[in-house]
């Protein structure tokens, strides 16, 4: 799943939220949600771009108002800019996204950071 995926999703749980969504899957979207999807759509119109390798990764069994599961995904920042760190990207995931065997430790994915806070940052499809 990739990050307009994400995207998508989150802006339509936003909007269900939003409009009282009475019949809605799932949990109903919280504050954290509401973060993630501001978050998607910073990094998807101005994030800075590099690859990230997936260091560990582990549920955090928060559920979005959908189905995806989150993620606490820890990985090697390395920025086109060229600096290079570590983090923990806090990312929603499908069933089918975890079971297609690339969200696993070594994999590299391309990478968008928050310009404002480096630390936050979302994969958006692999890198190699």
């Amino acid at each position: 799943m990739g990050l307009m995926d994400n995207i998508k999703k989150a802006q339509e749980a936003a909007q269900e939220a939003q409009q009282g969504a009475g019949g809605m899957q799932g949990a109903m979207p919280d504050a954290a949600d509401m973060e993630y999807a501001q978050l998607a759509q910073k990094v998807a119109q101005s994030g800075l771009q590099g690859t990230a390798t997936i260091k560990s990764i582990g549920e955090t069994g928060k559920v979005d108002a959908g189905v995806n599961k989150q993620y606490a995904i820890e990985v090697a920042v390395v920025l086109e800019a060229g600096d290079t760190y570590d983090t923990t990207v806090l990312q929603n995931l499908t069933g089918d996204a975890i079971s297609s065997g690339h969200y696993e430790v070594g994999k590299r994915f391309e990478v968008k950071v928050d310009p404002d806070d480096k630390s936050k940052a979302l994969l958006f499809g692999l890198a190699d």
